[in-house]
């Protein structure tokens, strides 16, 4: 709700409405309703570059082999974690979000749609091992005179995710082997995602969307396996789509107040404005907006 430039509340879905001066929009990164709801009462918002690719799973004995060599199997160690880059060009690509001892799990919000990510429980002892392998969306991939453009671009991929899948939301996936030698899998290792594998090409679940994310992925993977031997093993699979890294739309706001452009007492934060990418930036930006609330 709003009041010439100014903010006035919040009508809830149930049709109440909260009358307010100050309102704080933090959702997460995937609100695509409330985006849409603030372009509806002329909020500014841009299309904001983010990263886009797949879930890569190894058995998690491997991982901890890696990163811990000879004292891999002291039971005073917990299940180890690892963080990689390379860049390919002028593009990067990275671990992301990585699950020691944890699952890949379905995370799709509409139908249709096919998004994949990872999780892991309080004592992290699944045999598996998941990260987010995922490359960089430029501002140059992006029509930025539309601020959805990244938003079309992530339901395209999970659009194409869907299709290539299997039934309900087996996804697609390739061994990490075949990937390179640009092979369809026969089949797979046990994977810790439930809704189960489907053997696919992940040059044509990517095509459509005219980003070099399998050449790019594919340059990264060597590099990584020089440096991680075996990370690009047989046992290795790609899982697809991960392409909810972080939001690919931004809330232009007052660098001093905080306040979103043009909507005075409106205060857009964390992940889902574009100004986080994880839990504790997320925090840190809530704890900025409260400051600066605070101090009117």
């Amino acid at each position: 709700l709003k009041t010439g430039t100014r903010v006035s509340g919040v009508r809830l879905s149930s049709g109440e409405e909260v009358h307010s001066n100050r309102v704080v929009i933090a959702t997460g990164h995937s609100a695509r309703g409330v985006w849409k709801a603030l372009e509806r009462v002329g909020v500014a918002l841009e299309a904001k570059p983010f990263a886009i690719g797949v879930r890569i799973e190894h058995p998690q004995p491997f991982i901890n082999r890696v990163q811990y060599g000879a004292f891999a199997d002291d039971p005073a160690l917990p299940n180890a974690a690892y963080r990689i880059v390379e860049n390919v060009g002028e593009r990067g690509v990275f671990s992301f979000c990585m699950c020691p001892g944890g699952f890949v799990v379905p995370a799709s919000t509409t139908s249709g749609a096919l998004v994949v990510n990872g999780m892991s429980l309080k004592k992290r002892d699944s045999p598996f091992s998941n990260s987010g392998l995922v490359m960089q969306v430029l501002q140059s991939d992006l029509d930025m005179s539309d601020p959805f453009s990244g938003v079309a671009l992530q339901d395209l991929v999970e659009r194409q995710s869907f299709n290539h899948g299997g039934k309900g939301l087996a996804a697609p996936a390739v061994r990490v082997k075949d990937f390179l030698a640009r092979k369809v899998s026969a089949d797979f290792p046990k994977s810790s995602y439930q809704p189960g594998l489907h053997p696919a090409n992940l040059d044509k679940v990517f095509k459509k969307s005219g980003l070099p994310l399998t050449k790019v992925l594919r340059q990264a993977l060597l590099a990584f396996e020089q440096r991680m031997p075996g990370y690009a093993s047989n046992d290795a699979v790609l899982i697809a789509c991960e392409s909810r890294t972080s939001a690919p739309i931004r809330v232009p706001r007052d660098g001093k107040t905080l306040q979103s452009e043009g909507l005075k007492g409106l205060y857009p934060g964390g992940e889902g404005a574009g100004y986080a990418g994880g839990i504790v930036s997320a925090a840190i930006d809530g704890v900025r907006i409260a400051n600066a609330i605070a101090q009117i």
